[in-house]
């Protein structure tokens, strides 16, 4: 028998960047579970989502967050959300369906992204020079989440706060993606 264990690496083992008016900070400390909804099951898992934490099922391209603020589903297509909350151990998508008790499909997502958070006073202006979405706050606001392309990268954007948003590409894409973050808030700041 072999002496071989698997060991959790996160994706850009934890980096941290601090600049004038900005953090570039890899988020480690959430898990995203994807939820596919069958089509006729959909007032079902309306009920079991808001009954069981307050949450309610956004419209594409928006967020909604559960009653204490700890679980977050944002809507980027039809008959699928993603859900983004704090939880460290393995079995992501087994918990959320014992919680919700949605008639779902569950899949943990988490080790698949490199999860970026992009915060701080200049973060809209690090952030317009590589992605094309207008993110001014009047359009693109708080809990506003979109599919885009940013240096040529499939990324997802999430606004979570004034000043902060969450990116989420592919974890073999995610050095590239902190590279370009990077070399932003160098041109820029």
């Amino acid at each position: 028998m072999s002496n071989y264990s698997l060991t959790k690496i996160s994706a850009l083992e934890g980096a941290r960047h601090d600049f004038d008016g900005l953090s570039l900070t890899e988020i480690v400390d959430q898990s995203l579970v994807m939820m596919a909804m069958p089509r006729n099951k959909t007032d079902k898992i309306t009920k079991a989502l808001n009954s069981s934490c307050g949450l309610s099922i956004p419209i594409i391209g928006q967020s909604g967050r559960s009653d204490d603020d700890s679980i977050t589903l944002w809507r980027l297509q039809k008959d699928q959300l993603m859900v983004y909350f704090p939880y460290a151990n393995d079995d992501a998508d087994n918990y959320l369906k014992n919680k919700f008790k949605a008639p779902a499909y569950y899949t943990d997502q988490s080790d698949t992204w490199a999860m970026i958070n992009v915060s701080g006073e200049e973060s809209v202006n690090v952030l317009e020079r590589i992605c094309p979405l207008n993110l001014d706050l009047r359009t693109f606001t708080v809990g506003t989440v979109s599919r885009t392309v940013m240096e040529h990268i499939g990324t997802i954007i999430y606004r979570e706060g004034r000043d902060s948003f969450v990116i989420l590409t592919m974890r073999s894409f995610g050095i590239s993606m902190m590279h370009a973050l990077e070399v932003s808030a160098k041109n820029v700041l």
